[in-house]
C-alpha cells in the first residue's frame, strides 16, 4: 500500500520531534518477532522511556539529515526500526540486549551524542551501570567516611563501658 505525501510528511516529522529529544538512538532489525514479542519490547521500552518507531529507511534519512545529523539509515542492511531512548541510555540497551539474546530482533548499531555506533558498542553500553545504580554507588563512596568515622567514635565508647562494666563486676 502506497503512503500518500501528507502521510510521509506525519512520518517525517514524527521522526524529526523523537531525534530532537533523544539521548541514543538504536536500530534494531525486527524482521520476524512475533506479535507477543513486540508488544513485550514496547512495553518494556515505554517503562524505560523509551519507544520504538518502525518507518522507512528514505524517510528516516530525510529525517536524520533536516536534524543536522550525518548519518544514512539507507547504510543499514536490514529492516530497521527504530529505538529512541530519552532518558537512561543503559537502561535501554539493556532492555534491547535482553531481547536481543532471546533471539525476537537484532540490534544493528546506533547513535548517541554525535557518534555512530556498532552493534559491539551498543552492547558494551548495556553492560554500563543504570543512572540509579551509579547513583547510589556514588552516595555510598560520600557516606563510606563519614559512616567509619562513627564506628571509630562508637568503639571508643563501647570499650569505656565494657571496662566500667568490669571494673564493676
Amino acid at each position: 500500500m502506497a503512503i500518500n505525501k501528507e502521510k510521509k510528511k506525519e512520518i517525517v516529522k514524527e521522526l524529526r520531534d523523537n531525534i530532537a529529544e533523544q539521548e541514543v538512538v538504536f536500530f534494531i532489525n525486527f524482521k520476524g518477532i512475533k506479535g507477543n514479542d513486540s508488544a513485550k519490547l514496547r512495553g518494556e521500552l515505554f517503562e524505560n522511556q523509551a519507544k520504538v518507531v518502525v518507518a522507512k529507511k528514505t524517510l528516516a534519512k530525510i529525517a536524520f539529515s533536516e536534524e543536522k545529523i550525518d548519518f544514512d539509515p539507507l547504510s543499514l542492511e536490514k529492516e530497521a526500526g527504530f529505538v529512541f531512548g530519552f532518558e537512561d541510555v543503559a537502561k535501554t540497551a539493556k532492555v534491547l540486549c535482553k531481547f536481543d539474546k532471546e533471539g525476537a530482533i537484532s540490534i544493528l548499531g546506533g547513535f548517541c551524542e554525535g557518534k555512530v555506533l556498532t552493534a559491539e558498542e551498543a552492547r558494551v553500553i548495556a553492560e554500563l551501570p543504570t543512572r540509579e545504580e551509579l547513583l547510589a554507588k556514588m552516595l555510598g563512596s560520600i557516606s563510606a567516611p563519614v559512616s567509619g568515622f562513627m564506628r571509630v567514635l562508637q568503639g571508643n565508647t563501647r570499650g569505656l563501658v565494657t571496662v566500667l562494666s568490669k571494673i564493676k563486676a
